[in-house]
């Protein structure tokens, strides 16, 4: 890595007419990114990957001036949102749903951030139509190295999906996000990651769920390369409410580590985190479920279910379920799981007639699927059965 540009970059913005507050920020990464160290995936080794370092000259993204907003809200890039609503920007970013540049990654990715999506749903705004965010690699030669902004003020309602792959030729990909719900608003939320196998993808994603706001978050984790994802609901309002589907399927040689933590700090709030896990070939796949509720959080809920289903000798998988305790008046519990093909259901479906793969494909079908019934949009689930049957040719 090089120390001249290391020095260079932050003093230099990455962005046109970059404000000097988040030039400020950028440099408070640096140097913490000096002093920090890589965050801890229990049971991954992914030291090599080559994430959290530059493999070369960061330059911002080709679609820094996009601006899609509507009489509804404000759609643009992280970019453009820094000379047009910097105000909004300021009292959002890293505020709420970030607010501690903990490890080496985060601390990486906030000084060279050089991309990113910015969307602000006005209080009381309620959307009918879904928002869809293709999120794209447009970046030819460079890193890709994101953050995005999402707000709904108090009382919005809304549904976003966003699609995310790697179509660029970054070496590797940073990518965060910052979801920050005020008071009684709603959101459904579908992240489909469909990432390629060229390179190594580190996610961070940071949800703010405030007083009386809900939060249905599904993921589809459908790439082909090595992932690390964090994905992480605070519950910080009284009877606030988040849910966590996340549906994931690895093959080939390929690992995925996924820490997945929901905090209730608030009175009468309720988490829930459901992860369902497929592993092929001689693929690796962790779950690390945390569920934690804070010391004052009386009357809150807190579960948990992680099953991972293998179906191949050489395949492997860990399904861990935490949970962290600090209040009496409270309903916590968990399930983990993880084991192989039922042959007697399978032997059951090929008694109908079916042939071997056909009769795997249902399981599978049926063991994933289960979280897609949490998606109401038919195109949203549409493709997110799309990216979950090309990720079965060989199942």
């Amino acid at each position: 890595m090089s120390e001249p540009i290391m020095k260079k970059l932050p003093e230099l913005g990455l962005f046109p007419n970059e404000p000097a507050w988040f030039t400020d920020i950028r440099k408070t990464a640096l140097k913490n990114y000096r002093n920090t160290k890589l965050p801890r995936f229990a049971k991954v080794h992914y030291e090599d990957w080559q994430l959290g370092e530059l493999t070369t000259q960061v330059k911002p993204s080709i679609d820094q001036e996009m601006d899609c907003s509507t009489n509804d809200y404000i759609l643009c890039t992280l970019a453009t949102a820094l000379m047009k609503h910097e105000k909004l920007v300021e009292k959002y970013y890293l505020q709420k749903a970030l607010t501690t540049l903990t490890d080496r990654l985060v601390n990486f990715s906030t000084a060279f951030v050089n991309a990113g999506s910015f969307l602000y749903i006005p209080a009381n705004t309620k959307l009918t139509k879904p928002i869809l965010l293709p999120e794209n690699s447009k970046t030819k030669f460079e890193q890709e190295i994101s953050h995005n902004l999402i707000i709904l003020g108090e009382g919005a309602q809304a549904t976003i999906g966003i699609q995310s792959n790697g179509a660029g030729t970054a070496k590797t990909g940073h990518r965060i996000s910052e979801i920050v719900l005020e008071a009684n608003s709603h959101l459904n939320l579908i992240n489909l990651d469909d990432f390629t196998a060229a390179q190594p993808i580190y996610l961070n994603r940071q949800a703010s769920v405030g007083e009386n706001a809900h939060l249905n978050w599904s993921i589809g984790s459908f790439s082909d390369g090595n992932v690390i994802a964090e994905m992480n609901a605070e519950l910080v309002g009284r009877r606030a409410v988040a849910t966590i589907n996340n549906a994931a399927i690895t093959s080939g040689k390929q690992t995925q580590g996924m820490n997945t933590r929901v905090t209730n700090f608030a009175p009468h709030s309720v988490g829930k985190i459901r992860q369902r896990g497929v592993i092929l070939d001689e693929s690796r796949l962790v779950f690390n479920g945390i569920g934690k509720i804070i010391h004052g959080a009386h009357g809150t809920i807190a579960e948990q279910e992680n099953r991972i289903l293998m179906l191949s000798d050489k395949a492997s998988g860990d399904a861990n379920p935490i949970l962290l305790i600090d209040e009496n008046d409270v309903e916590a519990g968990h399930a983990a799981s993880v084991g192989r093909l039922d042959k007697k259901q399978l032997y059951y479906l090929m008694s109908r007639g079916l042939s071997k793969p056909t009769a795997k494909r249902l399981v599978v079908r049926g063991f994933i699927g289960e979280l897609a019934k949490e998606i109401a949009n038919p195109q949203i689930r549409q493709s997110f059965q799309k990216s979950l049957e090309r990720k079965l040719p060989n199942a």
